[in-house]
């Protein structure tokens, strides 16, 4: 007999990016000669996980209250203040009373709050065809499922005329559209959207919507603060957030994880904007009743990290410093690996900058399994490998192509 719920059955996580980067660690161990570029955190030249001092910093200034008591279900004020600071910038105050926030376990929690609420059972999220696997999860977890727009068209370029089409299709077919844009330096592609792909997806939204049939964009910025262009040109493009009409809504899935090199402690958020005050109010209701009945509260320990830090002023430009030395260290390693792929001819697909590199193949899993025995560790999805530039060394970047293309040949 089985004890499972029916729909829970068939659950099995087929995301192989975490097992995979398990294996490639434990081989590591073994034999350091072992190139793991599977997991999306950054490591130095020598190996090591790259460590922000500011967090460091920040963290032992934190009391025992600070650390290890409950944090309210929404997240602190503080929390709160401070990361309007830092995700809006120099446009703070046009946008500190038209949004709102809710902490939540990394940039995951907050894309399962914002699937749970603004799609109903059954209906479909709309998801580039090229994605982070895990959101197809989040979907099923939530009771729903999902359609997928092409991100690129025939010339390389955002396909904003595939994404227009896909939300009328399911805005007629159901009411409403939630759209996921992972930008800027989307996983797994590391391609980023231009000003004009943003201003023209804000006019397509409103159009689409001003019928009155709800269109949510959720902005997921895991990756936000390693634009190789700074934080500036990234802000420019939120900004564009406050022309939405009252019938659409823009929520981002901020990982504090990622932005703070702090992986293991889960805090994100979700943030909200809109200029309608029943939006704010709705998504702060309902956002709460999702994140007590999931998680309970957020961590109180990386929510007082980031908000020390943001708060206080040399913490903060010490913390910026070491922000810009990392996007430097991605851009100098995507520069070595796209340098030598040109070299041996190995075709990858568009990239502007951030933690992958992916390659076409027509049979991944065996390029994969070729790869392995060469001692090179990546990871295989849908029709292409996934480098992790951010986990590897520039010497490692420059030799990586040769035996990717390698693989690629003798596999296809």
């Amino acid at each position: 007999m089985e004890l499972l719920a029916t729909r829970s059955v068939i659950k099995e996580d087929k995301s192989n990016i975490i097992t995979l980067g398990a294996i490639a660690k434990e081989e590591k161990k073994k034999d350091p000669s072992v190139v793991n570029a599977t997991i999306g955190m950054l490591y130095n030249e020598n190996g090591e996980l790259f460590a922000f001092k500011s967090v460091d910093e920040a963290l032992k200034r934190l009391s025992t209250d600070e650390k290890y008591s409950y944090a309210s279900t929404p997240g602190s004020a503080k929390f709160h203040d401070a990361l309007k600071k830092w995700i809006f910038r120099e446009y703070y105050n046009e946008f500190k009373d038209i949004s709102a926030v809710q902490a939540t376990p990394g940039g995951t929690g907050a894309l399962s709050n914002t699937f749970a609420n603004y799609l109903d059972l059954n209906d479909k999220v709309l998801l580039p065809n090229y994605m982070w696997g895990n959101y197809k999860q989040i979907a099923y977890e939530n009771g729903i499922g999902f359609e997928t727009y092409d991100l690129f068209n025939e010339s390389g370029n955002f396909n904003i005329t595939d994404v227009k089409e896909k939300i009328q299709k399911l805005v007629d077919s159901q009411g409403r559209c939630l759209i996921v844009i992972n930008d800027p330096c989307h996983n797994p592609t590391g391609f980023t959207m231009t000003d004009n792909n943003w201003s023209d997806l804000i006019d397509i939204i409103n159009d689409i919507s001003k019928a009155g049939k709800p269109v949510i964009l959720l902005h997921d910025m895991a990756y936000l603060d390693f634009d190789m262009r700074g934080m500036e040109a990234t802000r420019k493009n939120i900004r564009l957030y406050k022309k939405l009409n009252p019938n659409a809504l823009a929520i981002m899935a901020f990982s504090g994880s990622k932005t703070f090199a702090m992986y293991g402690i889960r805090i994100g958020a979700q943030i909200c904007v809109s200029t309608n005050k029943e939006n704010l109010d709705a998504f702060n209701r309902s956002s709460k009743f999702s994140s007590r009945s999931k998680w309970s509260n957020p961590t109180n320990l990386g929510q007082n990290v980031i908000a020390t830090i943001l708060t206080d002023e040399k913490l903060l430009a010490s913390f910026e410093e070491e922000l810009a030395e990392s996007r430097l260290t991605l851009t100098k390693r995507a520069q070595t690996f796209l340098e030598e792929c040109n070299n041996v001819g190995l075709k990858t697909l568009p990239f502007s900058c951030g933690f992958f590199i992916t390659i076409p193949a027509n049979n991944p899993e065996k390029a994969y399994e070729y790869l392995v025995n060469k001692k090179i560790h990546v990871i295989p999805m849908g029709k292409v490998l996934r480098v992790t530039i951010s986990a590897i060394s520039l010497q490692e970047c420059k030799m990586l192509p040769k035996f990717i293309k390698e693989a690629i040949d003798k596999t296809n």
